[in-house]
């Protein structure tokens, strides 16, 4: 069997929410899959930092993190692309002078910049994250891959009004990702395929979100979730199960890759 590489999403693809677990039948697919010779990269929003050892419970060493700007394979750095400091300086300051909470991801942490409610643990919770630590000022000595911005839709339209050069996609209710513009998670595959020698004709690529929809049609075949947002959907070459219905084993069983 021609080996795959296999671009998974996390939230919503590999976690179900409901029950804040991975289900049995997507670890069986995840094994299955590595056991036939196809590799798996986790391709997620989080940084690293929001990882808690699921890429290393599910036997994965590489992976894809904040929307494609941090990449690593078995270990080495490919990729390690942040915002440029004078944008994520006067995003962070009308932030702050609007009472605007947001939070900074780095390779190596996820914190927030300040607590003027309660937005950031609610956008937590939809996604079962431990609240972050308040760190004000972050941002001045530490490199920013992504920024999540916990918003109304008056703040967003405002923000990307005055930040052009930022591509804001809705994340949950409650906060949205903020990254450079220029693509999101196919920039990550991109960077595979060059690093790797891979042919397109190989990639496959799993998700359920606004964010996974420029990877969907990026790869040769584009899976999204049952439970994925509607214009995933549209943009899918396959649409499996839900997370909680076996929608993962599902979507490889019926490429025969398992």
């Amino acid at each position: 069997m021609h080996k795959k590489y296999i671009f998974v999403d996390l939230d919503g693809t590999i976690i179900d929410h409901g029950t804040y677990s991975i289900p049995d039948s997507t670890k069986e697919a995840i094994r299955l899959l590595q056991k036939n010779g196809h590799e798996i990269i986790l391709t997620t929003g989080r940084g690293p930092a929001l990882f808690y050892g699921i890429d290393k419970l599910l036997n994965i060493d590489s992976y894809i993190a904040s929307n494609g700007r941090y990449v690593v394979h078995k270990g080495e750095v490919l990729y390690n692309k942040f915002i440029d400091k004078i944008v994520v300086n006067e995003l962070t300051e009308l932030a702050y002078k609007n009472k605007i909470d947001i939070a900074f991801s780095s390779a190596n942490e996820y914190v927030l910049n300040s607590k003027f409610s309660n937005m950031s643990n609610n956008f937590s919770d939809v996604f079962h994250l431990e609240y972050p630590e308040v760190k004000h000022n972050y941002h001045l000595n530490n490199e920013i891959h992504q920024i999540n911005l916990f918003y109304n839709k008056s703040d967003y339209k405002k923000f990307s009004k005055l930040f052009p050069t930022l591509h804001f996609n809705f994340s949950n209710s409650y906060g949205l990702d903020v990254n450079e513009k220029g693509g999101l998670k196919e920039i990550g595959i991109q960077i595979f395929e060059k690093k790797l020698d891979i042919n397109s004709d190989d990639i496959i690529a799993i998700g359920d979100g606004h964010n996974d929809i420029s990877m969907i049609k990026y790869a040769k075949i584009g899976i999204s979730m049952g439970n994925g947002v509607d214009e995933l959907k549209k943009a899918a070459d396959l649409v499996t199960d839900d997370v909680d219905k076996d929608g993962f084993f599902k979507a490889f069983k019926n490429l025969k890759l398992i």
